[in-house]
């Protein structure tokens, strides 16, 4: 089984428009079952007038869907301290980190040629 319970993911929202603004979701997974995941974590949207990333202070627990084409889902190593965990813009790009040795680029350009 690819998601199993305990799993920590990061769930990125497709963006189908250029405009559109990056929306993630960091938690651990509680249930998983045919494609479909409960997974309790916290949002992160961008504030606009600063452009930094901000955590929804309370956890929420939500259904995700692994096939509904409009998200994106990170396994993340299963030892990472989900709380510890930020997103920071960097000149533009998006990391994921804890500090303490783990980061993931999570910046998507796209170019039309």
């Amino acid at each position: 089984m690819i998601l199993e319970k305990d799993s920590r993911v990061l769930i990125s929202h497709r963006r189908l428009f250029t405009e559109d603004h990056p929306r993630f979701f960091l938690g651990i997974v509680e249930e998983y079952e045919a494609g479909l995941a409960l997974v309790n974590g916290y949002s992160w949207q961008i504030e606009l007038t600063r452009g930094e990333l901000t955590r929804n202070s309370n956890a929420r627990k939500k259904v995700i869907s692994l096939t509904s084409g409009t998200l994106i889902v990170y396994k993340l190593p299963d030892d990472l301290d989900i709380e510890s965990l930020v997103l920071e813009n960097h000149q533009q790009h998006i990391i994921l980190t804890d500090h303490a040795g783990f980061e993931m680029d999570l910046t998507y350009r796209s170019s039309i040629a």
